[in-house]
């Protein structure tokens, strides 16, 4: 019997057993005649779920994203170079930079740009790339435009670098992205749809005192980029300045800032965090509807505060693991907590949420994000008044969506037409429900 056989086996046996112990459930009265207790059927059924939603998931080759972006996010550095010019670092997905705008995904039938078959995978012709570097580099520059005091300026095509995804280097700070670039280029062979391009831009005559705008279309037609992340930096001599978005990328820095000011968008960028993700939003909603009360609520939200900023600061710093692998598992995670918790209350068991559970899930949430952003919104140049700012921004947002949802709760619970029973039971299913689903197709 070979592995895949004994798999299937295996995942049929486990099938088999939840639907015998789940008819015994639903029935009520067990093989020796009695009953089993409440407590022990919702534990039974809690845990039968979970199995079966982590087959689902082992069976499914779908790339989970219930935070910032499909993977890690397009990192941009905007600085001056000692020549009097501007130099834009930019590191992105390549197939964001290579596939045509009308490329169809996995059901398209051509061959892209710059791909080679071997062994029915694609892989980058780093022969043809550099065969035909006009081409190439005429791609690129179609696909990103700078305005400098409302006036679209030249652009030029420096250095370049692909790499593979689970082995390029860091990209987060100038120092890092030029020592990327300045590193020789790959000799093997890299998978099409899992290869890293860093980029060098020039625009000639440019200053980091006018106002600098930059926008880009690449992959506007793509679905994926309604949930792919950009993250762009302007290194000042007054300061660095920040512009995060989810979508195309679109950066807008006025002239020079006062310090106020970069706070401000620092506070922004984490109220951002906050009502852009499903994910916060989701478990904020499940908070509510699952304490007894205000001040109930009030003191599961500080604890998943108190652990999400913990490990947020620690990830920032650089206290988190790099490579997609843990990205794609603190995401997988966020997304299971979301269901366990959801389940647990449309199970009645929401006495299994406490102050230690959303202080554990605290953590796994506040890593989500700074697993993907430690590279690129911070990384090795934070400074404390920027991170209070940024984690300012966040918990102001989360404490007023709990101001806003708190009330509502009550005024259901004293309605005639709803009771805890009718109402809070579907919310936190279907909240768990989309949780589960809440994945993205590669490009």
């Amino acid at each position: 019997m070979n592995s895949r056989t004994t798999a299937a086996s295996g995942i049929h046996a486990l099938i088999f057993d939840a639907k015998r112990v789940l008819g015994q459930l639903l029935v009520g009265p067990n093989s020796r005649g009695g009953c089993m207790s409440m407590t022990r059927r919702s534990t039974t059924i809690f845990a039968i779920v979970l199995q079966l939603w982590a087959v689902c998931l082992l069976l499914l080759p779908q790339r989970v994203d219930a935070h910032f972006s499909y993977s890690d996010p397009r990192i941009v550095h905007v600085t001056e170079s000692d020549k009097h010019a501007l130099v834009i670092l930019l590191r992105m997905p390549a197939p964001l930079a290579l596939l045509p705008a009308d490329w169809q995904g996995s059901k398209d039938t051509r061959l892209p740009p710059f791909a080679m078959h071997h062994a029915e995978y694609l892989f980058l012709d780093l022969n043809a790339l550099r065969a035909n570097q006009d081409a190439f580099h005429q791609l690129l520059l179609d696909g990103l435009t700078v305005w400098l005091s409302d006036q679209p300026h030249e652009l030029l095509v420096g250095r370049s670098r692909f790499w593979l995804d689970t082995e390029r280097p860091s990209f987060g700070t100038v120092k890092s992205a030029l020592n990327s670039l300045n590193s020789s280029a790959s000799t093997t062979a890299l998978p099409y749809l899992d290869a890293t391009l860093d980029v060098e831009f020039i625009v000639p005559a440019g200053s980091l005192t006018a106002p600098i705008r930059i926008s880009s279309n690449l992959g506007a037609n793509f679905q994926v980029i309604d949930k792919f992340g950009s993250i762009v930096k302007l290194h000042r001599d007054s300061g660095t300045e920040t512009a995060a978005m989810i979508g195309l990328l679109r950066a807008d820095f006025p002239g020079i800032q006062a310090g106020w000011v970069r706070y401000l968008n620092s506070a922004l960028i984490g109220a951002e965090h906050i009502y852009l993700g499903f994910d916060h939003l989701a478990m904020i909603v499940l908070i509510a509807i699952a304490a007894s009360g205000w001040r109930q609520a009030l003191l599961w939200a500080s604890a998943f505060t108190i652990g999400h900023v913990l490990t947020l600061a620690l990830g920032l710093y650089g206290f988190v693991p790099q490579g997609r692998w843990f990205i794609n598992s603190v995401e997988l995670l966020i997304i299971l907590s979301i269901v366990a918790a959801g389940t647990a209350i449309a199970l009645r068991m929401s006495h299994a949420l406490n102050r230690v559970t959303m202080f554990v899930i605290g953590l796994i949430h506040g890593y989500g994000f700074a697993s993907a952003a430690n590279v690129a919104l911070f990384s090795g140049e934070v400074n404390v008044t920027t991170l209070v700012a940024f984690a300012f921004g966040l918990e102001l947002c989360q404490f007023t969506v709990y101001l806003v949802i708190l009330p509502i709760i009550v005024l259901l619970d004293k309605t005639d037409i709803f009771n805890d029973a009718h109402w809070r039971r579907p919310v936190a299913f279907a909240l768990a429900a989309a949780a589960g689903v809440s994945v993205v197709h590669p490009f």
